[in-house]
């Protein structure tokens, strides 16, 4: 199908979904039937067949045009019906719907190629474990093997052949009691299934023979796939650091199950080892650590919809085209899940993601009739009715979030060679492909805080009504716009990081124990800005320092999820934009951050002092990277205090009157720099 664009694979995909789903679901509440009403059902199908076959030899693409449009409509996709991509995806359409109406024939006469999920999860289950398993007894209570007595033959009847098309060869007649036709042994050559039958015709098996079938083998009426894999594993980890339950999962081999094989994946992340589980591989501890506080949350709502929408179903089960639907699932899901109430999910992601369409397509039919009852309403009217009713769904980069995790655990399961192959290679990306998905969506990237940010400091918090709880909200958003600091970088600061070096205040990021830096390159001196000496910073620093306080904001409490100040504050922060109209999205607190890059650009600020200042890694020139150890801060300061904002308006608790401003000397206390990184003691 690569003449096909993804976005119309989507289509025929949720196609034939639908189209299966809602004939199974109406087929299991109708009542019971007779035998012809059933040979009726499969006759009708077979006449559908020969239409789109009929409609495929003369490239007719009629069938398929309202349930392409009505598919699209769901979608919110245009199809351009006088295109070459329109016919070839209608083309592709009467193939689906021809393999659709097969695969529904042979369900009305009660065929199914597939065990049921359920059967194939207790059998998995079984399988692995062996002593729970139902004994079989040697004695006529134990199922027949699958060898039908021709004396015991039920009558069947044929289902006629309809006529079919010139050129085509009839269809196999089926039977409403296809049970006749199953003369198969598993495992067993078709001699020896025909010789089974024959010695069973003349006499029935004796208790001893019965007793050798398995009670899997009698009950299935087709093989099911291997569930031993065909290599010894190969678990390059050390399994006693393993929870039991991880120990468990791992010994069932293809028979883990899907919520299982994500756990175990955790598991191992948080112990601190890698993605190569194919190689022996060091653990770091910290790193375990780390991957829980920033990822673990995330991916274990990612897992939770993988559960839900694919089944906890045993992995050797699981088919790729099942994971692709499953993707189209998840694409759709509202953004907004669990936090609206009219978008809970109570019976599952599926019946979520149909509930939201259902209320899109509501809401705007309610505008579009408000519309017409006022009068003529006009495409624009109209088309901005569908617009706002429209649902907001997961992020590009959300889906690509969860898409990848489920990726990683099933190479991580390839790896240990408990699987032959793995079913969700197909959730992977190329950056171009990522690239492409995200081109049709809302850009909701970070925007720059241009004059908006006076409506900012107009807000109670910058006009006086600043308590000692409030510090942060005071200080914070004014350090990151005139520092380029990260929240964190921030929040954790302590006295002891405020120093001087020729008369010109700085303050340093540290990476030490609590404290949480992104990178090495994060732990650096930055200037203190004039703005915010004159605003009071110093003193606030003095004052903090006279309190023997171990950080400027002591009262600030950490995050459960992630151990983080930022964590908490930046829900504060959103809350008091929210309720003092100063709220805009894309303008949240690291946009301060971006503004000051986005500064430093604008003044030609050199790259060395601009990576410098903002802690960003990789540096372009050999001779930055490798002999240039540290800028003065006065270089740092002539940069950063070209860099203008307006603070008239701000009334701040620190700062002093004009004739009293506050000069650099308060600064020069004798602080303790031994363990200040990048702090540099020059000569006299």
């Amino acid at each position: 199908m690569d003449h096909l664009s993804a976005e119309h694979v989507t289509l025929l995909t949720e196609l034939a979904r639908c189209q299966i789903a809602a004939h199974e679901a109406m087929r299991a509440c109708t009542e019971p039937r007779s035998e012809a009403a059933a040979n009726f059902a499969a006759q009708t199908e077979r006449a559908t067949q020969d239409m789109l076959r009929r409609a495929l030899a003369l490239g007719d693409r009629t069938p398929v045009t309202e349930p392409l449009r009505e598919m699209a409509r769901q979608f919110g996709v245009t199809l351009d019906e006088t295109s070459s991509d329109w016919r070839a995806l209608a083309f592709e359409a009467l193939r689906v719907m021809l393999d659709v109406s097969r695969e529904r024939e042979r369900r009305e006469v009660g065929t199914y190629e597939e065990a049921t999920p359920i059967f194939r999860s207790v059998m998995a289950s079984r399988l692995a474990s062996p002593a729970t398993a139902l004994p079989v007894a040697a004695s006529d209570s134990c199922a027949p093997a699958l060898a039908i007595p021709a004396a015991a033959a039920p009558i069947a009847i044929s289902v006629p052949v309809s006529t079919m098309p010139a050129a085509t060869t009839p269809a196999e007649p089926k039977m409403a009691c296809p049970v006749q036709n199953q003369v198969e042994t598993l495992g067993v050559e078709p001699e020896t299934a025909a010789l089974n039958v024959e010695n069973n015709s003349s006499r029935a098996p004796s208790s001893q023979e019965r007793a050798l079938v398995p009670a899997a083998q009698a009950q299935e009426t087709a093989p099911m796939r291997s569930v031993t894999s065909r290599e010894e594993p190969q678990i390059l980890i050390d399994q006693s650091l393993l929870s039991d339950e991880a120990r468990a999962a791992l010994a069932k081999g293809p028979n883990i199950e899907l919520r299982e094989a994500f756990d175990v994946y955790f598991e191992l992340k948080e112990l601190g080892y890698g993605d190569l589980f194919g190689t022996r591989q060091k653990r770091f501890p910290d790193k375990g650590k780390d991957w829980k506080r920033t990822s673990g949350g995330n991916a274990r709502k990612g897992r939770d919809i993988w559960v839900d929408v694919l089944g906890n179903q045993p992995f050797h089960q699981i088919e790729w085209t099942e994971v692709d639907g499953v993707l189209n699932v998840i694409r759709r899901i509202p953004k907004y899940h669990g936090k609206k109430k009219n978008l809970l999910n109570t019976k599952g992601f599926r019946d979520l993601v149909e509930r939201a369409d259902e209320q899109e397509l509501a809401a705007a039919t309610a505008a579009k009739e408000l519309l017409a009852a006022r009068g003529k309403a006009t495409p624009a009217e109209l088309e901005r009715a569908d617009l706002d009713a429209k649902i907001p769904r997961l992020r590009v980069a959300t889906f690509l979030r969860h898409g990848r995790m489920a990726n990683r655990v099933g190479k991580m399961l390839k790896s240990m060679k408990l699987i032959e192959k793995n079913p969700l290679e197909i959730c992977s990306w190329t950056n171009d492909e990522a690239k492409d998905m995200k081109a049709n969506e809302e850009d909701r990237s970070r925007m720059l805080w241009d004059d908006r940010i006076q409506k900012l400091f107009a807000s109670p918090v910058y006009q006086g009504q600043c308590e000692e709880k409030d510090y942060p909200l005071f200080w914070g958003p004014l350090i990151a716009r005139l520092a380029g600091c990260r929240a964190e970088e921030i929040l954790q600061l302590a006295p002891e990081d405020f120093g001087s070096e020729n008369d010109v205040a700085y303050f340093t990021v540290r990476n030490v124990t609590g404290n949480h830096v992104k990178s090495t390159a994060g732990e650096r001196r930055i200037a203190v800005h004039p703005k915010l000496v004159e605003l009071g910073l110093l003193h606030f620093v003095e004052m903090r320092r006279g309190q023997k306080q171990s950080r400027l904001f002591p009262n600030l409490s950490r995050g459960q999820t992630k151990e983080t100040f930022s964590e908490l504050y930046s829900k504060t922060f959103g809350y008091y934009r929210k309720t003092n109209d100063c709220y805009w999205p894309g303008l949240d607190f690291h946009a301060l951050r971006t503004t000051f890059h986005n500064d430093l650009g604008n003044l030609l600020c050199p790259d060395m002092v601009r990576r410098r200042l903002m802690g960003h890694e990789k540096p372009v020139d050999e001779g930055d990277g490798s002999y240039t150890r540290e800028i003065w801060v006065k270089t740092l300061h002539e940069v950063i205090s070209q860099i203008d904002l307006d603070i008239s308006r701000i009334k701040s608790p620190f700062a002093a009157s004009k004739s009293a401003a506050p000069e650099t000397e308060p600064t020069q206390v004798q602080v303790d720099h031994g363990n200040v990184v990048g702090f540099r003691r020059r000569p006299a």
